[in-house]
């Protein structure tokens, strides 16, 4: 009964690889710098080759400090410990098994603990081979060795047996059960090992891909303080769980003071609610099917007056199901503007490339009808005189549409004058008063640009100041009053029309500088675009703002810029002409 217990507790102590190797790994991996594991499996391989050779001191200190045991089982911690450990580790584990051997044994078990030593030394010069097989063949093959390796320790008895004068063939059954037992312990330990290893390798899974997650969530939330534009991450919910730079910055204009940690957290609706605004619908409603649909949204937006892009896509959580959205919201007010002026000039571009091919081949007809009509309106009697008169005036108004068609074409104009915005208004004057008064408005000039100079067309600068006096008049009932004037800033002059007629709306101004767009019964819509094209001629920018029931005003912006440039120009050419003539 005796032997049976410690026999149990040689199997146990064989079986402390599996048993210590999960305290151990987690030791090792916290105290051993990462930098000297090759790979993740190398905490594993020193916690397994530390616990073999333990196993294997106290299989030898259990055998010494005991009845003999025909067969203890330190060669099965030794060779998972080869087999299993870190491959340095398998020369030193066959020369700790020698040393405690040597120190642990009788002098008639040396010659069988060199053989036992070989057999280990044997399987560290294949441990190379075997790692790279299956765990099925690596197991059949480990489990052949302990056989062979075992045959030593049989030998041993046998002869000790004989020596004793006992019958040799009476110590089998006992090797037959000390085989078969250490056959089972090591399978058990096989098994075992595997269950270890492959809950490592989990652990190790797990916690690389919370690594991983990490990771990207920090490169989520650098990338989007990076963004440009307002760039906000939100749940399922429209709760905000990240916010980038800019747009925590729009928020800290309405609410000074809030951290970004009081945003995280919020709902969409209630963070627009405490900046003094409202969610928009639509924002809500493209936010409901980006993750309801799980696709990509593109939903134009308008706030105050300004338009923006909102751009939203599906974010993913662990398990790869839809738990939010990533949105991006970009203003395109600008772009709009720019988009829109671009498009009328292509416009303008074709209209005048039309005009210049075919005003010509137009004008010669018409004079010949003119000429022939005057003839016949000399030798018609007097009272068709009025007949000959409206169609001379439709020839006239024919012709001017066709000068209008021209300075469309136009893409360049000889600025040839140094001029003051003040002296083609009043140039102008008596005709824009004479103008008002028939209607029965009045009319004024706040100069205040103090007499700066521009260079300019001067017949193209009035055609400009004409055209914007008489839309204005018309455009005002009785009563109404029309203000011209003229501004000046550090980089540009100003010019401006404004009246206090019925306004323009929304729809009718975003269209009103197309070429033929006009709201007059009578007019060809070309004056609007007229006007625009001289102003970019001269380097400036034309502006329309209204109100409806208020006015309108019309604002052109000349940059001094070009102002400067143009007398350099012009110093430069005088000082060459003077020097020609010296």
């Amino acid at each position: 009964m005796e032997l049976f217990k410690v026999f149990i507790i040689q199997v146990l102590f064989a079986s402390l690889p599996v048993l210590l190797v999960p305290s151990l790994e987690t030791f090792v991996r916290k105290r051993t710098p990462r930098l000297l594991l090759r790979h993740q499996g190398d905490s594993v391989g020193i916690a397994f080759t530390w616990a073999s050779a333990l196993s294997v001191l106290l299989c030898w200190l259990l055998d010494a400090g005991s009845p003999r045991i025909d067969g203890h089982l330190s060669l099965l911690p030794a060779g998972m410990g080869i087999l299993y450990g870190v491959s340095k580790g398998a020369l030193p584990i066959v020369a700790f098994y020698a040393l405690v051997g040597y120190l642990f044994s009788s002098s008639l078990e040396i010659f069988y603990i060199v053989l036992e030593v070989a057999a280990l030394l044997v399987l560290a010069l294949a441990r190379s081979r075997m790692i790279g097989m299956t765990r099925r063949k690596r197991g059949t093959l480990f489990v052949l060795w302990m056989l062979v390796a075992y045959l030593p320790h049989a030998a041993f008895h046998i002869r000790e047996t004989s020596l004793q004068g006992a019958e040799a063939w009476s110590v089998f059954p006992k090797i037959a059960v000390e085989v078969v037992a250490a056959v089972a312990a090591g399978l058990m330990l096989l098994y075992s090992r595997r269950d270890v290893q492959d809950r490592h390798s989990l652990s190790e899974q797990a916690g690389f891909m919370r690594e991983r997650m990490i990771e990207e969530e920090t490169k989520l939330q650098a990338f989007m303080r990076t963004l440009p534009g307002f760039a906000l991450t939100l749940d399922r919910s429209a709760r905000v769980t990240g916010i980038n730079d800019q747009a925590f910055s729009a928020l800290d204009k309405r609410m000074p003071g809030i951290a970004r940690e009081q945003i995280v957290g919020q709902t969409f609706s209630d963070l627009m609610s405490a900046a003094g605004s409202r969610a928009d619908p639509l924002f809500l409603q493209a936010l409901d099917v980006a993750i309801r649909e799980n696709r990509n949204v593109e939903q134009p937006l308008e706030f105050q007056g300004r338009k923006f892009n909102l751009y939203l896509s599906p974010s993913y959580g662990k398990t790869g199901e839809v738990n939010g959205a990533v949105c991006s919201i970009y203003e395109v007010t600008e772009m709009e503007r720019m988009r829109t002026e671009l498009e009328s000039m292509n416009r303008l571009s074709l209209i005048g490339q039309m005009a210049a091919s075919v005003t010509h081949e137009v004008r010669n007809p018409m004079a010949v009808v003119r000429g022939y009509l005057q003839i016949l309106q000399g030798k018609s009697p007097p009272e068709y005189g009025h007949y000959y008169k409206i169609v001379l005036e439709e020839l006239d108004r024919a012709g001017g549409i066709i000068d209008d068609f021209l300075s469309l074409a136009r893409t360049k104009t000889e600025m040839n004058e140094q001029r003051t915005l003040r002296s083609v208004v009043e140039e102008l004057w008596p005709l824009l008063q004479a103008d008002a008064n028939l209607r029965g408005l009045s009319i004024r000039f706040e100069d205040g640009a103090d007499g700066e100079r521009m260079p300019m067309h001067p017949g193209e600068m009035k055609q400009l100041v004409l055209n914007l006096a008489r839309n204005a008049l018309e455009a005002m009932d009785d009563k109404g009053e029309l203000v011209i004037s003229t501004e000046e800033t550090e980089h540009t002059l100003r010019l401006k029309v404004k009246d206090n007629g019925p306004g323009i709306s929304e729809e009718t101004l975003e269209r009103i500088k197309q070429p033929f767009f006009t709201t007059k019964k009578t007019g060809t819509g070309l004056g609007l675009a007229l006007c625009a094209g001289i102003a970019e001629r001269h380097g400036g920018r034309l502006n329309i703002e209204s109100t409806v029931g208020e006015g309108t005003e019309v604002t052109i912006e000349f940059g001094k810029a070009e102002k400067a440039k143009n007398d350099e120009a012009a110093d430069t050419v005088g000082s060459s002409s003077k020097e020609s003539s010296v």
